[in-house]
């Protein structure tokens, strides 16, 4: 099995995409709030142009579940990147946020 970093690790159960934590008690009163990092990899047969390459959805939905607290550059930091792949079947999106 791989995981989101390509490492094959063959007795580990598969993880999930998405990991939501509790937010800090300082994030909670608004005070300091903490930058979160969100990396998405599309993976896919056949690599988008870079203006197709919508995440806007994806960074929207993350918001409305809370997972993050605004999707303004104060509040989180995106990476986007492709990985191409042989078959349709391998095909997937990775979303991570730290």
């Amino acid at each position: 099995m791989n995981d989101s970093r390509g490492n094959q690790d063959a007795g580990s159960q598969p993880q999930s995409a998405l990991c939501i934590e509790p937010m800090g008690e300082e994030e909670a009163k608004g005070g300091n709030i903490r930058r979160r990092r969100i990396r998405i990899t599309s993976v896919r047969n056949r690599l988008l142009d870079p203006d197709n390459l919508c995440v806007k959805y994806i960074i929207d939905a993350l918001r409305h579940t809370k997972v993050i607290q605004d999707d303004t550059t104060a509040h989180i930091e995106v990476y986007i990147k492709q990985e191409k792949v042989k078959t349709r079947k391998e095909e997937k999106t990775i979303i991570e946020v730290e």
